[in-house]
């Protein structure tokens, strides 16, 4: 088993491999691969590709006739094969008994959206990697705000681009998590300048702030106690219109989590800090993910219970208004809540 970033795919020395499984959900890392395993696919003589959604309603049967029905024609197919988030048991079961049918004649290509280190303990995930020894998983995760700089300066190299740092800096502000919309900034300066050495100014003629996040980085944030991150996501939602139900109801549970991993009194509206020491047990018994836990942490090491409580009324205060059609400006509740929780 190899593990890839998608940015090492394209590598010449890269052979192909007898499966791969993508994991994530970046649009753009996500085609990306794709396209280069079929190219050197293609190159290696598959010809066909045939696309499945494996769920609860999958034929296994006909895939099975369909995996004989190959090797009794020798004909070369790609399969790009999407994967559940949520793999029952009758899923897994009869994805197991698939494996053993799919031949040199088929290169599967799996694509799953979540991949960790549970993930990696259910039996069709050992299934697969024992099944396929050559296995190959592309890390086609969106990268972190701290990832993202590295990232983009593979991708300058590989346009032939030069930047300077605060140019470089620009685009990463600007397109954080947009990574289809970064790629496209790419070619145009790419287009408009060539190779001469860019700065900030030029850069910043030819982008637009097309930054697009989700509820769930502003309450990344918000746990951090990055206050002008947090804000400038808040700011972009609003201004893609999203719905104030989908936040509220995104912030009242990470604030229930925080009072969960507290175990405090749930009267308790002092200006005591969240106790933030022996987390580990109260992590495991709400199984919250190896990766998000030092945002509770961050969060638990800053927060009174009384800064939590005034979060909380001001949530409900907010649900009941727009319940009667009487909330007049949710965002401006959004940033108060803001202001106090990330402070």
């Amino acid at each position: 088993m190899k593990r890839l970033f998608s940015t090492q795919l394209g590598a010449a020395s890269e052979p192909l491999a007898s499966a791969y499984l993508l994991a994530g959900t970046d649009p753009l890392l996500l085609d990306e691969s794709r396209q280069l395993i079929l190219a050197r696919a293609r190159e290696q003589g598959f010809d066909d590709t045939l696309h499945l959604d494996i769920n609860g309603a999958t034929h296994w049967g006909v895939l099975q006739e369909h995996c004989q029905s190959q090797g009794l024609f020798s004909r070369r197919v790609v399969w790009l094969v999407n994967l559940p988030e949520n793999f029952t048991q009758a899923i897994s079961k009869a994805f197991q008994a698939l494996l053993p049918d799919l031949h040199s004649d088929i290169l599967p290509v799996f694509c799953v959206s979540k991949l960790n280190f549970q993930t990696e303990k259910q039996a069709w995930f050992k299934a697969l990697s024992a099944q396929f020894a050559q296995l190959v998983i592309v890390n086609c995760q969106t990268p972190t705000p701290e990832q993202l700089p590295q990232w983009l300066k593979v991708r300058l190299k590989q346009a032939g681009l030069h930047l300077d740092g605060e140019a470089q800096q620009l685009l990463c502000h600007n397109y954080e998590s947009n990574l289809l919309a970064l790629a496209q900034v790419l070619k145009l300066l790419a287009l408009r300048f060539g190779d001469e050495k860019l700065n900030f100014y030029k850069v910043q003629s030819c982008i637009e702030q097309s930054s697009q996040f989700t509820p769930y980085q502003w309450l990344d944030a918000l746990l951090e106690g990055k206050a002008k991150r947090a804000m400038r996501i808040l700011h972009s939602l609003e201004n893609e219109e999203m719905e104030p139900l989908i936040l509220l109801r995104s912030a009242q549970k990470e604030l229930s989590v925080l009072l969960s991993l507290a175990q405090g009194n749930p009267l308790n509206n002092s200006h005591e800090r969240l106790p933030h020491t022996g987390l580990k047990v109260r992590f495991d018994a709400l199984r919250i993910w190896q990766s998000r836990r030092h945002l509770y942490q961050a969060a638990m090491q800053r927060l009174s219970y009384r800064r939590v409580f005034e979060a909380i009324s001001m949530l409900a205060e907010l649900e009941r208004a727009l319940k009667r059609g009487q909330a007049s400006a949710p965002w401006e509740c959004f940033a108060e809540l803001t202001a106090l929780l990330a402070k």
